[in-house]
Order: C-alpha cells, then structure tokens, then sequence
C-alpha cells in the first residue's frame, strides 16, 4: 500500500475528491479542531520566540524521539 499526502488548494477541493471517489480510499480528514487555550498557547509561542531560534524542519525531524 502506498501513502501519498497531498496539498490541496481550497478552491480545488471539490474536484480533487470528485477524481479521489473514483479510487479506493479509507477516510479524508479536513477538520483539525483545537481548543482557543491551545490556539492561545501557540500564537503565544510564536509571538515570543526569535527567529534566529528557528529549526528547519528536515532539522528538527531529525531530533524527534519516538517512544516504541
């Protein structure tokens, strides 16, 4: 089985999942819901971190620890 993860633009969404009905496909997701404490946390964060701080993401992919 083969994972692809695309971005799609809004506009495009609906022909995008009228082309991916015709394909087996196991669920679509759009809505990611957070709470206003949470949104309220990371406007915080990125309101006060500096950039120079920045990590490029291939970077910091790389200093993730999972746990097996």
């Amino acid at each position: 089985m083969t994972t692809v993860t695309l971005n799609i633009p809004d506009n495009e969404v609906d022909f995008f999942m009228t082309l991916v009905k015709k394909f087996n496909y196991q669920s679509i997701s759009t809505d990611v819901k957070i709470s206003d404490e949470m949104k309220t946390l990371l406007d915080d964060r990125r309101n006060s971190s500096r950039e120079e701080k920045y990590i490029p993401w291939n970077v910091a992919k790389k200093q993730l620890q999972y746990k097996s």
